[in-house]
């Protein structure tokens, strides 16, 4: 899947503020939760990534500890490779989620190994991606360490900037055949279209982890709480595991959450396609923030609907 992302339909106005902004992401990530509830079985990607990411640093806490010991250095290669491991399986999991999500987005059924198939022809990219996430991290870490505080300030910045150029780079690696330099210049050329889609429905999506952690932390504690009216013990320990349970849950829909809105802002501005489940947002006109207007060179038509 190839196209221009410059041509994305609708350019919007400049007057928008950041509460309309909001409302439209949140409206987005409702969208979003309607896809985890329509298919659950798609959790399984972010748990199976923070599994591996979790797996990783278990593994490289002995390396890291000897490594610290010899130092001259050993303790960043040790670094690097547990960044480029981490980033590799997360971003591999996260590719085979977004294939998925834009199965159902084209009305199929998504199958967990073809996912996982197509994530894995693009190794290449996530090889790529992953060498350059690795040294970046080692390279704010670095920053991080230092009392400078100018130092501390690049830092900041550098990561905010990271952020931004690399926000769409999963969609970019699954729907682009890019080169290693294209990828980030595609992603960051997407989140300038869709930025305030973009950090609207990180807010969103933030609110809507929030609402979920709460009840789900609430629903935690009261059973905690009955069951150590009758033994306290098994009260404080059955308590401990349903909390962390509730956390886990409300991690694992978040990144489903967001993984579900990038997909559709992308594959709305690669195909001009609008998924069933985004019936209700008007992705052209930006939910009515934006003038409709044709994008040079090329024939305005309606944008269509995946019924």
């Amino acid at each position: 899947m190839s196209s221009s992302l410059s041509s994305i339909p609708g350019q919007r106005n400049s007057g928008p503020g950041i509460l309309a902004k909001i409302k439209t992401g949140f409206k987005l990530s409702k969208n979003s939760l309607g896809v985890v509830r329509e298919h659950p079985k798609l959790l399984v990607f972010p748990l199976l990534g923070a599994l591996a990411t979790l797996g990783f640093w278990i593994v490289f806490l002995v390396p890291l500890w000897i490594a610290g010991l010899f130092g001259s250095g050993a303790e960043l290669v040790v670094l690097f490779l547990l960044y480029f491991l981490t980033t590799f399986a997360a971003t591999f999991f996260t590719a085979s989620l977004v294939f998925a999500v834009n199965q159902t987005f084209h009305n199929e059924e998504p199958r967990l190994g073809e996912s996982m198939r197509a994530a894995w022809r693009r190794k290449g990219p996530i090889l790529v991606w992953s060498a350059a996430a690795a040294t970046v991290s080692l390279l704010l870490k670095k920053l991080e360490e230092t009392n400078n505080p100018i130092a501390g300030v690049l830092s900041t910045l550098f990561a905010i900037g990271w952020t931004v150029l690399t926000f769409f780079i999963v969609p970019v690696i699954v729907f682009e055949d890019v080169s290693a330099r294209s990828m980030f210049t595609r992603s960051g050329q997407t989140f300038r279209e869709t930025w305030g889609e973009s950090i609207g429905a990180g807010f969103g999506i933030a609110i809507i982890q929030f609402l979920i952690a709460i009840v789900g932390v609430g629903i935690a504690v009261l059973l905690a709480l009955l069951i150590a009216a009758v033994a306290p013990l098994a009260g404080i320990v059955v308590g401990i595991f349903l909390v962390a349970g509730a956390l886990v849950c409300t991690y694992l829909i978040g990144q489903m959450i967001w993984a579900v809105t990038k997909t559709a802002l992308y594959v709305y501005a690669a195909e001009e396609l609008v998924p069933e489940q985004f019936a209700n947002f008007d992705f052209e006109t930006l939910d009515g923030r934006a003038e409709q207007t044709a994008s040079p060179g090329r024939i305005d038509a309606p944008p269509r609907h995946l019924d």
